[in-house]
């Protein structure tokens, strides 16, 4: 898909690129990872959808151990998707199939599991983010369109969303990040869009429809650098493109001026060390870069 990266009436449009270095390949015994996250430890904990599973790797890609297992159990999963770490370092996992978040340990002992229903019907999780007071757990919900906010306890604090194309309406939400100032960015999939909610209210919208520098096709990981850059993996276009924290285009990342190959790129995420992972689910495989400085 390369090849048609922003493409116009047969014509490349002059590509914006920002060097990254690849460091290594996360690949042994995934299958179809859809999502990535990293622990204050450094392990890195990878959504092996496939098989239903968590893989947990070391700091520098060797594979450590897995958890869970197909079912519908209190340590076990059904094609998760989202994952995400709150600040005491307990893993939390969208069991879409199971329509429910599930809660792990960081050694991958089961916790709890929070059930997710709307209007007296299942709901299936797509992504759960944690807010860094570990107070709030967020969670995109992919049958109902819409974004719910809970507390430790499960309870729901509040939702808002539904389907349609207006600002703070969905189309198939995905993944979520949290910023360090409590701002909540959606990618809101088939919308093509990301939407940013700011606790007074306000809503911002980051990208727009196409394939020009700037736009998306198909949105799928969303992540927040210390900046407060925004970085978007297109499952399409097959890039990760950076946003300022204005929500302006930057640049998409890349090396030698040109964008860096991606299949299917899925969920992203970036740790302290300023180093993104990017979960290619066709490839079965978590790539892993250092960012430019």
């Amino acid at each position: 898909m390369l090849a048609a990266v922003f493409a116009v009436a047969g014509a490349v449009a002059a590509i914006p690129t920002a060097e990254l270095r690849p460091l290594f390949t996360l690949s042994e015994g995934l299958a179809l990872p859809s999502d990535v996250a990293v622990g204050r430890d450094g392990r890195i904990y990878v959504v092996d959808s496939g098989n239903h599973r968590i893989a947990v790797f070391e700091r520098g890609g060797k594979r450590l151990s897995t958890f869970a297992s197909r079912g519908s159990g209190p340590d076990q999963l059904l094609d998760p998707v989202g994952i995400g770490i709150d600040p005491s370092g307990q893993v939390y996992v969208a069991d879409k199939g199971n329509h429910r978040i599930q809660i792990f340990s960081a050694d991958g002992a089961p916790v709890r599991s929070l059930a997710l229903k709307a209007g007296g019907k299942d709901v299936a999780p797509v992504d759960v983010a944690v807010d860094a007071a570990g107070k709030t757990i967020y969670v995109t919900g992919n049958n109902n369109h819409k974004v719910m906010a809970f507390n430790t306890d499960g309870h729901l604090l509040r939702q808002w969303g539904g389907e349609g194309v207006n600002r703070g309406e969905f189309r198939y939400p995905a993944s979520l990040a949290v910023g360090a100032d409590g701002r909540i960015y959606v990618v809101d999939i088939l919308n093509t869009r990301v939407q940013v909610f700011d606790l007074d209210g306000s809503i911002y919208t980051v990208g727009e429809w196409g394939v020009l520098p700037g736009q998306l096709f198909r949105p799928k990981g969303v992540a927040l650098d210390r900046q407060g850059r925004v970085y978007i993996s297109d499952s399409y276009l097959d890039v990760v493109q950076v946003f300022s924290s204005a929500y302006k285009f930057l640049h998409v990342l890349g090396a030698g001026g040109k964008p860096q190959p991606l299949t299917s790129a899925a969920g992203i995420t970036i740790d302290t060390n300023n180093r993104l992972y990017v979960a290619e689910m066709l490839k079965h495989r978590v790539t892993v870069f250092e960012l430019p400085p």
